[in-house]
């Protein structure tokens, strides 16, 4: 929630609705808020905050200066911190709250579904390269089956994941910059410095199953996230939802796979040009991997089923 003073456009349409939210709260005697924060120094959210008095429950991050560590030591044991099902009509979905404790933790059961995964993983996990634990061992038994279709992502690359088998899934991508050698009319893509440019969480586990379902939040998957930190996670087992959130995947990693094979590539000192069709008759078509290669014959008929 950091301050966005001449940045409204970071965030579009979403400071403003929060604001209106807020308002409709205030302005409301039967409202009751919950809040979860992190870097809450946003005049307008926070003027709307304390008006809501006695009608608002706020858990704020404990980072640095920011507050007490034992500030939210006792909510693990709120019912918010266990499974609470959202009631949503004609979607199964259900909340959990952090921090938990020993005995509400949710981090080992969300590794041992990813480690049940029959057919398609799909994740973006922010930190992940620095995550070690549960989650990474969960999908690198996922990565390392040739019957599971894997895409991912993280902000950074991923020791362990980042090996490519003849017939396996492609490695963990993260997000690069093309900078040099890009084709007309492309340009060279904006640098931010050493900010972090991917901060998405979610998994997606078998979207073409009945069985599909999706982890989301702002939850990191992670000891601190589960244990410690204030957060969000989200379970909806509804295929529909899971098959949005693989699109999104998909797209991602499109995205983001060319540009990390161009950076890593000490051969990629040359122009990026689109492959024009067969000129000459024997020339193959660019898309005639896809009905040779074992690992794009699978992709191919994975995404083609109605």
């Amino acid at each position: 929630m950091r301050s966005i003073t001449g940045y409204h456009f970071w965030i579009f349409e979403a400071r403003a609705a929060i604001l209106k939210l807020l308002d409709q709260a205030v302005n409301d005697t039967n409202a009751q808020v919950r809040v979860t924060v992190y870097d809450l120094n946003e005049p307008e959210i926070v003027k709307r905050l304390v008006k809501l008095k006695t009608w608002l429950k706020i858990i704020i991050d404990d980072s640095g200066s920011h507050g007490d560590p034992d500030y939210a030591s006792g909510f693990a044991a709120t019912g918010s911190a266990h499974w609470n099902d959202l009631h949503l009509p004609n979607v199964k979905a259900k909340i959990g709250f952090s921090p938990h404790n020993a005995d509400n933790a949710l981090l080992q059961d969300i590794a041992k579904d990813i480690a049940q995964t029959t057919s398609t993983l799909l994740y973006s996990l922010a930190f992940l390269y620095q995550t070690p634990g549960v989650i990474i061992n969960s999908i690198k038994k996922e990565t390392e089956d040739h019957n599971i279709f894997v895409y991912g992502i993280s902000d950074k690359s991923v020791g362990g994941l980042d090996l490519q088998k003849p017939d396996g899934d492609p490695p963990v991508v993260f997000p690069a910059r093309l900078l040099t050698n890009l084709p007309e009319p492309f340009k060279t893509e904006a640098s931010d410095g050493g900010g972090i440019r991917m901060h998405h969480k979610f998994v997606v586990i078998d979207f073409d199953k009945p069985t599909a379902r999706v982890y989301m939040g702002s939850y990191n998957f992670s000891s601190a996230a589960d244990l410690h930190n204030g957060e969000n996670l989200l379970l909806i087992q509804d295929r529909r939802v899971a098959v949005s959130y693989m699109i999104e995947a998909l797209a991602m990693f499109d995205h983001y796979e060319f540009r990390d094979v161009q950076q890593k590539s000490a051969a990629a000192d040359h122009k990026l040009y689109l492959q024009l069709p067969p000129a000459k008759p024997g020339e193959l078509p660019w898309w005639s991997g896809s009905y040779t290669n074992p690992q794009k014959i699978r992709d191919r008929e994975l995404f083609s089923k109605k």
